[in-house]
């Protein structure tokens, strides 16, 4: 069966002297692996669309019984050359396929999370300030659309003291210090109203906010916590510590 269907490219290897593998995260087919024969010869009719992050629309061969399918054309679907530009989008955007492609399970179709991967990557690639923004944003939005929205009661947000607050881990609410739950974080006021915000606003009001890079660091590593919480050996770390270090 032959299938043409919009994609992201999450991560691409090579293969032989000439040919490269490629994660692909489909509209239609979800994550699949693709071989794109030729692809690494100067003259290949792929060009840059299978760099990671880019948004494509791919044609291949598809076959249910393998787990390797044929690519044979491939074309942005809206360049977003403005990532690989900036060092700090480039972190941001390498950490968001990376959630991708070890969360989504192969080849089974995911709307949501494609429609908010192409969201994100297409505010990152415009984005002339605040990208980092962009990261816990993706994260909760992702615990959203998995199952595990945090529990976030305006009220008891607004009313948290200087001294701060605990995040609870299982349900992702925010209660004052000193009441008794397990499996909680204590944070600053600021951090925790950040979070608050990132797992409710829009994105258009997350792109507003201002965070100095002592109040970022906190609010992502609370929602690091958070999804490493409930996705335990599932969520990946390995680009963790660099996109920290330049997000921070």
């Amino acid at each position: 069966m032959i299938i043409r269907t919009d994609a992201v490219v999450l991560r691409a290897m090579d293969y032989g002297e000439t040919s490269r593998i490629v994660t692909l995260f489909t509209r239609e087919k979800g994550k699949l692996a693709v071989l794109a024969k030729g692809a690494r010869l100067p003259k290949s009719r792929f060009g840059a669309t299978l760099q990671p992050m880019a948004y494509t629309q791919v044609v291949f061969y598809h076959k249910p019984t393998r787990s390797l399918q044929t690519l044979t054309e491939s074309a942005h679907v809206r360049p977003l050359m403005g990532i690989s530009r900036d060092l700090v989008k480039l972190a941001v955007g390498q950490r968001l396929v990376e959630l991708v492609a070890a969360l989504i399970p192969a080849e089974e179709p995911h709307p949501p999370v494609f429609n908010l991967l192409v969201e994100v990557l297409e505010t990152l690639n415009a984005a002339t300030d605040r990208t980092e923004n962009l990261l816990a944003y993706f994260q909760l939005r992702l615990a959203i659309i998995l199952g595990f929205a945090p529990h976030i009661d305006k009220q008891t947000v607004e009313a948290l003291s200087n001294e701060g607050g605990l995040l609870n881990l299982d349900t992702g609410a925010i209660s004052p210090l000193h009441t008794a739950s397990t499996a909680t974080r204590q944070a600053s006021r600021l951090a925790l109203r950040a979070y608050a915000i990132f797992a409710r606003a829009d994105l258009d009001t997350v792109m507003r906010m201002h965070l100095d890079p002592p109040l970022r660091t906190e609010v992502n590593r609370l929602v690091d916590q958070y999804l490493q919480f409930h996705l335990e050996d599932a969520y990946p770390t390995r680009s963790e510590k660099i996109t920290g270090r330049l997000l921070g």
